[in-house]
Parts: structure tokens; C-alpha cells; sequence
């Protein structure tokens, strides 16, 4: 039976247990099933070309050799096999490819190729989004048939696009706006198609990026506080009654609409880098907690909460996952020679910060990858929902990475070459990532500006922000959506006097930051920058 079928029969102990039968694993339950599957990824990888070519003809055959014999692997060592889609070095036939940007601005695309298991996993992991983005307790969520499902996410060949396709045939739902439709429509259009076919039918299910989602609910704000006729003829006549007694709860409690005051939502699930900062606004703005996920283009859809909504919890079944603790993290950032040392889910201590390793299983392409990314294991005594697996929270990208909102990654290589072709005579800079009193985040970037004796120059922090974003939405098209669709300023420029990082280089012992002198705590420069910690 698949799902429509279960959901019509009732069977709601089925549906649990086949989708959401995961959270009552132990941790030793689930290393059983992560050893299992690798076992069986190992044979697959290790016969193919690219897995000759990451192993070095080496043939493990144990976990504990592949994991001696397998370097920690990033996408350079993928690239010249993957980006030519040459799928006879492949461990398993694709059954699709999909893709995201390597770095912002920067070419070529990453891609990542899919098996039939792979996305069998994927569909499975999109199902249990749905059911416990739904879910009020265990064994407990509220599903309609046929629901109205907006999809805020980019189309294929983006991961998110998949969801249409692998929902196809198991439960029907009605995407705003249809996939085929959606896929014609650029990534800003499609959204306000689907907030507007949700304002017309109403909606059950939203799946967006939160960065997205609270620019959309506040646009819905702004407008609520009109009552034009135009907004009022978003609305079906059916659902006119409804948003009449929005309007007149919203004026009671001095306050414009909101969307929970005309939306009634079964489930919301967001992903995206910073949806730490924008869980609470969603939640104030449409009255349900929304549901967290993670997932990446070389790792699928990983990790998923739980119905409580407060920490990830790691699927068993789709990737074999290691760990890298942050101090040893910084001593290969510090020492790239430095072979790190990882742990297992069994191994790893709460309230400690690492790296996430994978390897794919089902005969994906990547083998103890680096997915550059960093979670904290959170203390268990904490969490209410009786899962006893770790619960994790996303903490953002690893440094020296600047993810904004999760449209872009900024990296040192863009900071510096925007630097370049601006011809600024910027001697030195850190660059930092910080949120606004919204909670939306934006690069603080730190400069010393030194003219060559009788050339003019630019000492205005203002005018130097103009100047430098220019290039950097010339070099990242993404960069330039960052305001245009999300009301976000992803640059500040602070000026501190020249000389500042010299002099802190020099009251610092660790080499590393003597080594990358982009990257300093910022407090400490502005220390000395400004004498008593004063910003001026």
C-alpha cells in the first residue's frame, strides 16, 4: 500500500512505524544499521573507478579499515569525475543528477549523482518531514488528503525539486503552484504564486527556506495593514468570512494580520543556514512551531526533528556519519597536514561542537566526505520528546565560509577578489558573519584603508560599501537576491586605523592567526583599534 492508501485505511500505526520508526532506536540500534549498510557500501565503492581512485587501490574490508584506509575527502576530490557525469566510474547507475553552486560566484557547479536507493531514501525522508512537521506526539499527526502543500523551494536540478517527483504516485498533494507550472517561473515568482494560491484555497503544508519565509510573512504584514480592494481580491469569496474575522482579532489585539490569522496549518517544515534565527519569527508569525531540516546536495536529507521540534535527530539509513571535534578541526585548519581524528555516534560527548563526515550508502559517490558544516551534540537531559538518540543543533558552515540565508557562501577568495577589482586601497581586513536586531544575517567587514601618499582615496565607510558591492554582485548573482528578495543588507563596512592587525598579530603566540591574518576576533582588534573597546 503506499501512503494515500495507508492514509485512507486509517492505519495510522503503519504509517508511523514504516516513516518515523527511526526515533525509537537506541544508539546502539542504530550503529547496527549504520555498520550494516556500510558494510554493503564498501563492497559497492571500493569496486568502482572512483572508489579506486579515493582509495588508492586499496581494498577495506572492515569498517574499522576502510576507515584507516580512506582519507577524509572534500569535493576537489570528486570534481574532474563527477562535473563529466561519467557514470561507468560510478559505484551504482544514477538515477538522477543533482546540483547546487560550489561557492558563491565561483564555477564550476557541485553535482552529485543519485541511485534508485538513494532516492527511495529521499522520498521515504520527505514523508517523515511531512508526517512529523504534523505531529503533536508519538504516533500522533494530523494529515489531510489531498492537501494543499506550497513549496517554496527551487526546483530541480536543486535537491528541493526533487519533492514533487518522489511524492508523485505516493500522496497526492496539491502543490502551489504546480510543479510544471513552478519550474517555468523564476524562484521570487514562483513564491508569490504559491502564497497567492494559497490565499485563494488555503493551505495544509508549507515547505520553504526560512530566510524566504519570513520575507514572504512579512510582506503578507505589510499588506494586511491596507484594506484595498486589491487585497481583498486575493481572496475567494468562501474564505472572505475568514479574513474578515482575521481582520477584527488582529485590530482587538493592536496589531496588524498575521498569517496564522488566515492560515490554519497542518505542518511546516523550513530548512536553510540560518533557520536557528528565524524559527521563533515563523512560529509568532503563523502559529506553529515549524518543523527543521537538514540536508545538502552530496548528503540528501539527513537529519530531522522530532515532534517537539527542538533538536535534529540523523536518519540511520542514508549516510554513515563520523565526526571531526572542533580542536581538531582548527588543528588541521592550522596544519592542513594534520590527519584528523573522527568519532561515531556512539563515541562523540554532549555539549561539544564537530565537523560532519559522510559516507553515502546505496551507492552514492562520496566516501568519508567533509560536508563543511558544524552541529553541536545537545545535552539529552534537555530534550522532552523520550527520543533517546543525540539530538543535534545546526550551529552554521565551517570557517573561513560566510553562508548568508542560505542563498550564498562568501568565501575569502570572493571577499578578495571584490577587494581587487575595486581598486580600493584596502591594505587589510577580517571579515565576520552577524545578525541584525531582525535576526537576519550579514557580513561585517572590517578594513584598513592606507592611500599611497598624494593619490586620493575613500575613508568613507558608506561610500566604500557601495563600491565594494558592485563586484561582489558582479562575481555572485546571488549575493545581488539577497536584498532584492529578502530585504536583507548582506554588507557592513567598519574602518578601523591602519596598522590595527599588525599590532594584534603581534600580542598573538597562536601561528595560525599569523599565518591567515584575515580571520581575528573582533573585539580584540577594536581593542586596540580604539583604545577601551569603544566603537566609535
Amino acid at each position: 500500500m503506499n501512503f494515500d492508501e495507508l492514509l485512507k485505511s486509517k492505519k495510522t500505526n503503519e504509517i508511523w512505524d514504516r516513516y518515523c520508526g527511526f526515533l525509537d532506536l537506541s544508539t546502539k540500534g542504530f550503529m547496527e544499521i549504520q555498520n550494516s549498510l556500510l558494510m554493503e557500501q564498501i563492497g559497492l565503492f571500493s569496486k568502482s573507478e572512483l572508489g579506486n581512485k579515493i582509495l588508492n587501490g586499496k581494498h577495506p574490508r572492515t569498517i574499522a579499515e576502510f576507515r584507516q584506509m580512506c582519507p577524509l575527502t572534500e569535493y576537489d576530490d570528486y570534481a574532474d569525475i563527477l562535473l563529466s557525469k561519467d557514470e561507468k566510474m560510478l559505484p551504482s547507475k544514477p538515477m538522477v543528477w543533482i546540483e547546487t553552486t560550489w561557492e558563491g560566484g565561483k564555477a564550476p557547479i557541485k553535482v552529485a549523482p543519485y541511485s534508485e536507493g538513494m532516492v527511495e531514501n529521499y522520498k521515504d525522508a520527505c514523508l517523515a518531514c511531512i508526517i512529523l512537521a504534523s505531529s503533536k506526539g508519538r504516533g500522533q499527526f494530523d494529515l489531510p488528503l489531498n492537501a494543499n502543500f506550497l513549496n517554496g523551494m527551487a526546483p530541480m536540478p536543486y535537491l528541493t525539486g526533487l519533492l514533487p517527483d518522489v511524492l508523485e504516485g505516493e500522496y497526492t498533494v496539491n502543490f502551489f503552484p504546480p510543479a510544471k507550472e513552478g519550474n517555468a517561473m523564476s524562484f521570487s515568482q514562483r513564491n508569490k504564486e504559491g502564497f497567492k494560491m494559497g490565499l485563494q484555497q488555503g493551505l495544509d503544508l508549507f515547505y520553504g527556506l526560512s530566510s524566504v519565509i519570513v520575507r514572504m510573512s512579512e510582506q503578507f504584514i505589510d499588506g494586511s495593514k491596507s484594506s484595498s480592494k486589491a487585497n481583498l481580491g486575493q481572496f475567494k469569496v468562501s474564505r472572505l468570512a475568514n479574513y474578515g474575522k482575521a481582520k477584527v482579532i488582529a485590530k482587538a489585539q493592536n496589531r496588524p494580520v498575521y498569517p496564522k490569522d488566515v492560515f490554519n496549518l497542518k505542518g511546516f517544515v523550513c530548512i536553510g543556514t540560518d533557520t536557528l534565527h528565524f524559527k521563533k519569527k515563523i512560529e509568532q508569525y503563523w502559529g506553529i512551531r515549524p518543523l527543521e531540516v537538514f540536508g545538502g546536495t552530496e548528503v540528501t536529507c539527513i537529519a530531522i526533528e522530532s515532534w517537539v521540534k527542538d533538536g535534529l535527530i540523523l536518519l540511520p539509513n542514508v549516510c554513515y556519519y563520523e565526526f571531526i571535534p572542533m580542536s581538531e578541526f582548527y588543528k588541521n585548519l592550522e596544519n592542513p597536514a594534520h590527519q584528523c581524528k573522527t568519532y561515531t555516534m556512539d563515541e562523540i560527548k554532549e555539549d561539544e561542537y564537530y565537523e560532519l563526515v559522510i559516507t553515502t550508502f546505496k551507492g552514492g559517490a562520496f566516501a568519508r566526505y567533509r560536508v563543511g558544516d558544524i552541529f553541536k551534540y545537545e545535552v539529552a537531559s534537555e530534550k522532552n520528546d523520550g527520543v533517546t538518540l543525540p539530538h543535534f543543533r545546526y550551529i552554521d558552515r565551517v570557517d573561513p565560509v560566510i553562508d548568508l540565508a542560505g542563498f550564498t557562501r562568501i568565501t575569502e577568495a570572493t571577499i578578495r577578489e571584490a577587494i581587487t577589482l575595486s581598486h580600493l586601497h584596502i591594505d587589510a581586513w577580517f571579515a565576520r558573519k552577524c545578525y541584525d536586531t531582525q535576526a537576519r544575517p550579514y557580513i561585517n567587514l572590517t578594513i584598513e584603508v592606507n592611500h599611497p601618499q598624494n593619490e586620493p582615496g575613500i575613508d568613507n565607510a558608506d561610500l566604500i560599501k557601495e563600491q565594494l558591492e558592485i563586484y561582489f554582485k558582479y562575481i555572485d548573482s546571488d549575493y545581488a537576491n539577497l536584498y532584492k528578495m529578502l530585504g536583507i543588507e548582506p554588507l557592513k563596512v567598519t574602518i578601523i586605523p591602519s596598522g590595527t592587525l599588525a599590532k594584534y598579530q603581534s600580542t598573538i603566540a597562536h601561528p595560525m592567526q599569523k599565518v591567515n591574518p584575515n580571520h581575528f576576533d573582533e573585539i580584540e582588534v577594536m581593542k586596540l583599534a580604539f583604545g577601551s573597546g569603544q566603537r566609535s
